[in-house]
């Protein structure tokens, strides 16, 4: 049945991806290798399991790098500035979890952060 909650997925599983990965980040985060000691890059910390999902999540953390003005042409390029800090990598992060999450839910998520 469609309403009976037994296929429900509260997010879809580029959203989950998402927000595993920003996790992961959280533990430990590192520049110009995907993973040391614990720590990841912004790639290193997607757990790829499908690749068509990872290239649908790579994609929103491209074009959330994009809205906040920076001009890399790829995500490891962002990651691997020397200018950059895990603060901006995980503000990254929150941006393309919103942005991988249905309108009505943008919504919802953008209220919650500002009240944060």
């Amino acid at each position: 049945m469609p309403f009976d909650g037994i296929s429900y997925e509260p997010v879809s599983p580029v959203t989950q991806m998402l927000i595993d990965g920003k996790q992961q980040l959280q533990r430990g985060w590192c520049q110009r290798i995907m993973r040391r000691r614990g720590s990841v890059c912004i790639i290193g910390s997607l757990a790829i399991v499908d690749f068509d999902v990872f290239a649908e999540a790579e994609k929103f953390l491209l074009e959330a790098i994009k809205d906040y003005g920076y001009s890399y042409s790829s995500v490891a390029e962002f990651n691997d500035d020397i200018r950059r800090t895990k603060e901006q990598v995980l503000e990254i992060y929150d941006r393309a979890i919103e942005l991988s999450l249905p309108v009505i839910e943008r919504l919802w998520f953008s209220r919650e952060l500002l009240a944060a």
